[in-house]
């Protein structure tokens, strides 16, 4: 073979070898750009988000680089939305509280189980016979047809504090939600609204802040010539609305510039839905609160009137009633059957509705929580 022939024969090899070379790199490019493809589309979450191999090599992480992450992070750091921790029901919030609570669970039942039982035992007793005077039993201490003695007219003593109970519980229950849920409208539209429209409004609250309560309750209770339970209640609700009303406009002042609300006024949702659809559930903490601390309050307020004299009569019982017959010196001293009741009766309401109240103050507050 020449040397020309040889050289042709060298340059057909090379150019083959060449060729196959261009070949195979174009079939591992293929191959290459199938396995990203199907790694991006295989490790995409439904949020969108792809699962970057190169930080961490393709591999899975280390037992101390996963003790790092965060609740709900998945193999390779990102959010997994399947392992994301569910907030808890603000109601199983307030559940755990109240079980953490030894205290508060227990003036929860002893409450709930007062309340019962003086409305449950009212259905069944003649108020006109417990109050009927009888000048042949009068100031005897406790007996077998007494339980709690009698009063100087000759009045089951028992029987008046079981009435008593369920007026002053009654009154405290109307009070708090007349006052409350007047104060909570009245807050949220103004605090919502805002501006000059708000200012007015609150001027108004402080009109109302500095009349002497008491002495205007008084007063109303002496022009009055007869009320009832819903009277009473109205009158003393007009006077208490606005430590809460003051209260709601302050969190709706906050609350209003949140994303969620100007999202609402962009939809063009009208200011009544807003309010009350969007606004007032995220106070319900507050207002529960709020309100169970309320209670206790108009309780003691109703109870002091009664004590004054201008709550209801010695005909219509109330425990403030009761507790008046204290300011007789021989009373005081030497029947205590009359006015201990009622007294020990206030302390426990009191004392029950202040613990119940505490523990769902801590229940909106996730810094002193007991569970």
């Amino acid at each position: 073979m020449s040397r020309k022939d040889e050289d042709l024969n060298k340059e057909e090899h090379e150019a083959q070898t060449e060729a196959s070379r261009e070949k195979e790199a174009q079939r591992h490019r293929a191959a290459s750009a199938e396995q990203s493809t199907s790694r991006d589309s295989g490790s995409a979450d439904p949020y969108g988000n792809r699962r970057d191999d190169r930080i961490y090599g393709g591999t899975e992480m280390s037992t101390h680089m996963k003790s790092d992450m965060p609740p709900g992070a998945g193999d390779h750091g990102g959010l997994d939305y399947k392992t994301l921790p569910k907030s808890t029901p603000g109601w199983k919030v307030i559940v755990q509280e109240m079980i953490a609570d030894k205290l508060a669970l227990f003036s929860l039942i002893l409450f709930t189980a007062i309340t019962a039982y003086v409305f449950g035992l009212t259905m069944f007793l003649d108020q006109a016979q417990i109050v009927f005077v009888d000048l042949f039993a009068i100031n005897q201490p406790p007996n077998e047809e007494f339980r709690l003695g009698t009063d100087y007219g000759g009045r089951d003593i028992f029987g008046q504090l079981i009435i008593g109970t369920r007026n002053s519980l009654a009154i405290g229950f109307l009070v708090t939600l007349m006052s409350v849920g007047f104060g909570i409208v009245y807050g949220l539209v103004s605090g919502y609204f805002g501006g000059q429209f708000d200012n007015a409004l609150m001027r108004v609250v402080d009109f109302f802040l500095v009349l002497p309560f008491l002495m205007i309750v008084i007063v109303f209770v002496t022009i009055v010539p007869s009320y009832d339970i819903w009277t009473f209640s109205a009158i003393m609700a007009a006077f208490l609305w606005m430590g809460t009303a003051r209260l709601i406009r302050s969190l709706a002042l906050q609350e209003k510039e949140l994303d969620y609300i100007n999202a609402s006024k962009t939809l063009g949702s009208s200011p009544a839905k807003i309010i009350f659809s969007q606004l007032m559930p995220n106070l319900v903490g507050i207002i529960i609160v709020n309100a169970t601390l309320s209670l206790a309050a108009n309780i003691g307020i109703e109870s002091g009137l009664s004590f004054l004299g201008f709550g209801f009569p010695e005909d219509y019982p109330s425990l403030g009633t009761l507790l008046a017959y204290a300011t007789q010196t021989q009373t005081l001293q030497n029947r205590w059957w009359i006015w201990l009741p009622a007294a020990l009766m206030i302390l426990l309401l009191m004392l029950c509705v202040r613990n119940i109240g505490e523990a769902l103050r801590r229940a909106g507050d996730a810094r002193q929580r007991q569970a």
